[in-house]
C-alpha cells in the first residue's frame, strides 16, 4: 500500500473508529459495549431498527453509506454505543460525516454499480454469541469484496492491512457497532 493511499484511507477509518466507539488502529480496544439495560436509545426523530441477522445489519449499514445516508447509518448503530454517548450529537458532527464520506469514497469505485442496483452481500462468518466480527472479504458490493475495492491503487505490500465490522445483538436484534483496521 502506498503512503499516499494509506494516508488517505487510515485517517478517514480513524475517525470512524472514534466516532463508533470502536478499535484504534493499534487494535487497543475502545469503550466496552454496555450491557441492555443501559445502552442508549436512538433518537426519536430517527428510531434505529435492528436487523434480524448480523448479515442483514452489515448489508444496511454499507448499502447506507454507499448511498449517502451517512447520519442514518451512524444512527443505527445508537443501541449499542458506549453510556454517555449521544448518538443525534455524535452523528451530526463533522468528524462523523468525514468519516462516512470516506468510507464510501474507498467503496464507490468507478466500473462498481453502487445500491440501489448494486447489492451488498455479506458470507456468513463464525459467530461468538451476541457477538460478530465480519471483516471485509467477506462482504461484498456488485460481486466484489470491500477489501478489494479498499486496495484498488495501492501498491507493495498490502496484506496487513485489513477492517473488520464488529456487529453486535442487542434486545434481539443485530446492530453494526464499530470497526477493526489494522494498517
Amino acid at each position: 500500500m502506498t503512503a499516499r493511499t494509506r494516508a488517505a484511507l487510515v485517517p478517514a477509518i480513524l475517525l470512524s473508529l472514534a466516532a463508533c466507539g470502536s478499535t484504534d488502529v493499534a487494535g487497543t480496544p475502545g469503550p466496552a459495549a454496555p450491557p441492555p439495560s443501559t445502552a442508549p436509545k436512538p433518537s426519536e426523530a430517527e428510531p434505529a431498527s435492528g436487523a434480524p441477522a448480523y448479515q442483514t445489519a452489515v448489508e444496511r449499514w454499507v448499502t447506507q453509506i454507499l448511498q449517502k445516508h451517512y447520519e442514518k447509518a451512524c444512527l443505527s448503530s445508537a443501541p449499542v454505543l458506549p453510556p454517555g454517548k449521544d448518538a443525534k450529537t455524535l452523528c451530526k458532527s463533522p468528524a462523523a460525516r468525514k468519516s462516512a464520506e470516506s468510507l464510501h469514497d474507498a467503496w464507490a469505485k468507478p466500473g462498481v454499480t453502487l445500491p440501489p442496483q448494486g447489492k451488498v452481500t455479506v458470507d456468513e462468518v463464525s459467530t461468538s454469541g451476541d457477538q460478530v466480527t465480519v471483516p471485509d472479504t467477506a462482504v461484498k458490493l456488485d460481486g466484489r469484496t470491500l477489501r478489494s475495492l479498499e486496495l484498488i491503487g495501492s501498491t507493495g505490500n498490502t496484506s496487513s492491512f485489513s477492517l473488520a465490522f464488529k456487529v453486535q445483538k442487542h434486545e434481539g436484534a443485530w446492530y453494526v457497532q464499530g470497526f477493526d483496521l489494522n494498517a
